[in-house]
């Protein structure tokens, strides 16, 4: 027997894994909400940079590795998707309620908020207050809104 004749069952195999995963409906749309998101959180991680480039390092590297992590997956999953990649690399399990699409969605969703949501959080107390602040806002201008008189119907902020 020939390397090449142990090979092809391997290699036929693994083409009809890649095939299966990307012909099961539900995970090819998931593959492809997953490269927007990716996409989406590439550029809101890159503007944050942007923008907050002169506060501290740590916050601005977290920016820089959180989209670039984007990148990388944005660039697999459009690799898995026009077929480049014949199959994921990191197999798992059988009898698992998850497959590996679930698995990268979550996770590239996770990494990908992690910077914005870590620098900007607001702990219970300061949402109370500022929630406090609006209503007394909203409650000495009337919201802000009034009706005008030559137009009855019509708002104006």
């Amino acid at each position: 027997m020939t390397t090449l004749s142990l090979a092809a069952p391997v290699a036929a195999r693994l083409s009809n894994v890649s095939q299966s995963l990307l012909d099961n409906s539900l995970t090819s749309t998931l593959i492809m909400v997953t490269l927007v998101v990716t996409a989406f959180l590439f550029l809101l991680n890159a503007t944050f940079a942007i923008v907050f480039r002169k506060r501290r390092i740590i916050e601005l590297l977290s920016y820089v590795g959180a989209a670039l992590f984007e990148l990388a997956i944005f660039a697999f999953l459009l690799s898995l998707r026009i077929g480049v990649l014949t199959h994921v690399p990191f197999s798992l399990p059988p009898g698992l309620p998850v497959n590996s699409a679930e698995i990268g969605s979550t996770v590239s969703l996770a990494i990908g908020l992690f910077p914005a949501a870590y620098w900007h959080r607001v702990s219970m107390s300061e949402l109370r207050q500022r929630m406090a602040d609006d209503a007394k806002v909203i409650k000495n201008r009337e919201g802000g809104v009034r009706i005008r008189s030559n137009a009855p119907g019509e708002w104006l902020n």
